[in-house]
């Protein structure tokens, strides 16, 4: 099953060790396993043993059941779908960026047929014809972080669209056809009669944010099923957001990440090796 995930064990091992500025040979001394091994193993190209996966949580500060669940494939999330009677319907757009798949999503309203585009994923075109063939009338376009990968094709969006741009305030800017409107840590947007709050959880980049609206969060690269995003900012202010502002909500709240499957604050408290 970790075919489905967005992140494998090499990866979740390598995120936590840059993430605490460990090198590879301290983190193989302290496991006890050979540097070329561990190098392997982030290369998923070799396996760990059982108590391997142990010694590397203990070092690594992950939980070492949680891990061992990944590491041998045990778990995917398995989310509730959104229930009918939902004022929201939530529409995933996924393509291809650099040989990996990259999610955009539609935020729709249905008692008024509004949305908000959350991501581009470097795909407008895409985008563009989820909103066709919905009909839906965008009046927003909300933006978790500043990367190429979910923001290129932007301008192309805000022209066919004409709708705001907004951004976390300590984000780095991307290219935009449009004055950007900066939001900050608790501000509500509305998308039609959706309330929409915008929560801070940065540390993959400076002012990386979610978007939560009801029992849905678009959370970007903050968290992904049974991992984080690269910790390129801040491991500690990463680890410490998601927590403090994500995995705080109830445990049905839907979590929509920008890469691999969506989850839930339930299923990340219960199998995300990083908490």
């Amino acid at each position: 099953m970790a075919y489905t995930l967005e992140d494998e064990f090499g990866d979740i091992i390598g995120k936590a060790r840059r993430g605490q500025h460990l090198t590879l040979a301290q983190t193989a001394t302290a496991a006890g396993i050979p540097e070329s091994q561990l190098s392997s193993m982030e290369q998923y190209t070799v396996k760990p043993t059982e108590a391997q996966v142990y010694r590397l949580a203990e070092v690594l500060n992950l939980d070492g059941a949680k891990l061992l669940d990944i590491a041998i494939e045990r778990w995917a999330p398995n989310p509730a779908d959104l229930a009918e009677h939902a004022a929201l319907d939530v529409v995933t757009i996924s393509a291809p960026v650099g040989g990996w798949p990259v999610n955009a999503y539609l935020l729709i309203c249905k008692a008024t047929d509004e949305a908000a585009i959350i991501d581009t994923a470097a795909h407008p075109r895409l985008v563009l014809e989820q909103l066709d063939a919905r009909e839906v009338q965008p009046t927003a376009i909300l933006l978790t972080h500043a990367h190429s990968d979910h923001t290129d094709g932007l301008p192309q969006l805000q022209r066919a669209t004409g709708v705001p741009t907004y951004i976390h305030r300590n984000e780095p800017k991307p290219r935009s056809a449009q004055r950007l409107k900066q939001i900050d840590h608790g501000d509500v947007l509305t998308v039609g009669e959706l309330m929409v709050t915008v929560v801070d959880t940065p540390g993959h980049t400076p002012g990386g944010c979610s978007f939560l609206t009801q029992t849905a969060a678009f959370v970007g690269d903050a968290i992904f099923a049974g991992s984080v995003g690269g910790p390129n900012v801040s491991y500690d202010d990463e680890i410490n957001s998601v927590r403090d502002n994500l995995l705080s909500l109830a445990d049905d709240v839907r979590l929509f990440p920008g890469h691999g499957p969506a989850t839930t604050v339930g299923e990340e408290k219960a199998h995300n090796p990083f908490f």
